[in-house]
């Protein structure tokens, strides 16, 4: 489960703030849909917790292969799991748009039937109650591709600037089930992840956690592994496909990895010097970064930004602002680059304070507003300057 540290934020002073702070610049998050007047019987599944999804999720070791041409993927998750009571049967989800190949438990084949999203699994022997256990889930198919992410989960499959290809995903609020299996509910995380990915050669993958290396398939296709420490929220699992080049810095003891478009990268190494500021600003106001051990990365991506725990999604075009522009209409605004700034800000709220409930994400965005108004606190020296001119 997730972390909990400084709550010493969530008193009056601080909510005061954030309220105050909400009125200037937008929420930075997946929104789900609001057209939707009807609930179903699949939102139902999604949503509660019943006897099915009595367990703990304890790791998941995702292997997942890619191809851009037919933008398919195919591959197993294995789910690691503790049954918090007697467990016959426990549910899994997956978007019924994908197919599920096969689920073993100890290399023997498990029954299975399906309701709308949620993959309803015959365990044969019950697992019996605070006893471990892991079930193996391949799957295939063609996910849903964004419309406009981040605004709309799915994947992005796009090309940079010199025809190589370009993939990455974004599932907060409508789901990770969206792409792959998992128990795809807020209240638990696994607390770690292997996640590897094959894509064709001369690209790289980049996920979560720290880099385990790279290995050659014989079929045209490069294995990347990457592994996570720590609890990680379901939507923060991510693929990140590109012609990447990467560099690197510290803070203190912590990893500050960078992966961005090669015609990118001088543009790249001065708006990520903002980093550093940053991480002395929030390890004093808030404490230290919640993920040392899996490090701090910012990608490069085709859509504007996201929260991807320790590898934070950048697509602000290399610019301060919010894509150039002063939402304050003060001048300050464009001090400091907005998506840095917000998505790294959702490291300790939104990623090691996590709503248990999707309802309630409201808090993940309204105390990372909080992180933007205390890191302009901390720019004070800049906003003399700038007030004064």
């Amino acid at each position: 489960m997730s972390s909990i540290q400084n709550r010493s934020i969530y008193k009056c002073a601080g909510i005061l703030f954030v309220f105050a702070f909400l009125g200037f610049y937008p929420i930075q998050a997946q929104v789900l849909s609001n057209k939707q007047q009807k609930y179903t019987e699949a939102d139902t599944l999604r949503g509660s917790l019943r006897s099915e999804r009595a367990y703990d999720v304890q790791k998941y070791h995702l292997q997942v292969r890619v191809d851009p041409e037919e933008r398919f993927i195919s591959g197993f998750n294995t789910i690691s799991f503790k049954a918090e009571k007697d467990l016959p049967v426990m549910q899994i989800d997956l978007f019924e748009n994908m197919t599920i190949d096969s689920i073993l438990r100890k290399d023997q084949q498990l029954k299975y039937n399906r309701r709308h999203n949620a993959v309803f699994v015959d365990l044969k022997d019950p697992v019996k109650a605070s006893k471990t256990d892991s079930i193996k889930v391949y799957f295939s198919g063609h996910p849903i591709v964004a419309k406009n992410a981040p605004w709309d989960g799915g994947f992005v499959f796009t090309k940079d600037k010199e025809g190589n290809h370009w993939i990455a995903v974004a599932v907060q609020g409508t789901g990770a089930s969206l792409w792959y299996p998992n128990k795809d509910h807020q209240s638990d995380e696994p607390e770690a992840a292997l996640i590897e990915v094959e894509v064709p050669n001369g690209l790289m993958n980049v996920s979560n956690g720290k880099f385990q290396g790279e290995k050659d398939m014989g079929d045209g296709y490069t294995r990347w592994s990457w592994k996570v420490t720590n609890p990680i929220n379901n939507y923060n699992i991510v693929v990140n496909i590109a012609n990447y080049t990467h560099f690197s810095d510290n803070y203190k003891d912590l990893d500050l990895d960078y992966y961005v478009l090669p015609y990118n990268l001088d543009k790249a190494k001065k708006q990520f010097e903002e980093v550093k500021p940053m991480m002395e600003c929030f390890y004093e106001k808030f404490g230290e970064y919640p993920f040392a051990e899996d490090g701090f990365k910012l990608v490069e991506t085709p859509y504007l930004g996201m929260e991807h725990q320790s590898a934070v999604a950048y697509g602000n075009n290399y610019m301060k602002g919010y894509l150039g522009n002063d939402l304050s209409g003060t001048g300050i605004g464009l001090l400091w680059d907005y998506i840095i700034i917000h998505e790294s800000g959702h490291e300790w709220y939104g990623n090691s304070i996590t709503a248990k409930d999707i309802a309630d994400m409201w808090i993940h965005e309204g105390f990372t507003a909080y992180t933007e108004a205390v890191y302009v606190e901390c720019l004070d020296g800049e906003k003399k300057k700038l007030l004064n001119t």
